[in-house]
């Protein structure tokens, strides 16, 4: 059964509906979620399925992360900075390490976004951050929007840098 953005998406008028359906399905990407909190990855997994449409694969360490996203290759990862056995910043900079995997963007979820926190996960080699808690129904623009670098957006929720280089 199709997921509730593409039923939402098939009501459209029939001359419009093709065409929007197949936007819907072209945008749809893997996100790789790792987390330590199961209740957080669980919210995290329903917001991208059914608010971005994302397919989502799931770790609950950095060192399990780094398994699924070699086998998995990911669009995306999400990364908590606090976890057991190997923490955010670490896991972030085995996967940029890695040239299979060194392409993926990866933005860090989490309550530590003091500047100097910020900075700490961008040398890591962060795509941004967004801050916990999230709104459920914004996380899959605010993760796309860092993405793609089409976002500067700061604050409270979401924080994007430009590389210096």
């Amino acid at each position: 059964m199709l997921p509730d953005c593409y039923m939402a998406v098939a009501s459209l008028s029939h001359a419009g509906c093709k065409l929007r359906l197949e936007s819907v399905l072209a945008m749809a990407k893997k996100v790789l979620i790792i987390e330590d909190e199961p209740e957080i990855r669980a919210i995290l997994a329903m917001s991208l399925q059914r608010v971005g449409g994302y397919e989502v694969v799931a770790a609950a360490d950095g060192i399990e992360g780094i398994e699924v996203a070699a086998r998995e290759s990911p669009d995306l990862i999400i990364l908590d900075a606090l976890m057991p056995k190997l923490d955010g910043y670490a896991t972030c900079r085995h996967v940029k390490a890695d040239r299979k995997l060194s392409h993926i963007p990866v933005v860090f979820l989490t309550a530590k976004t003091a500047p100097r926190e910020v900075e700490r996960a961008m040398r890591a080699g962060a795509a941004g951050c967004v801050a916990k808690p999230f709104d459920p129904l914004t996380l899959a623009e605010q993760i796309a929007k860092i993405a793609d670098g089409s976002g500067d957006v700061r604050g409270r929720a979401t924080t994007r840098h430009a590389h210096k280089g």
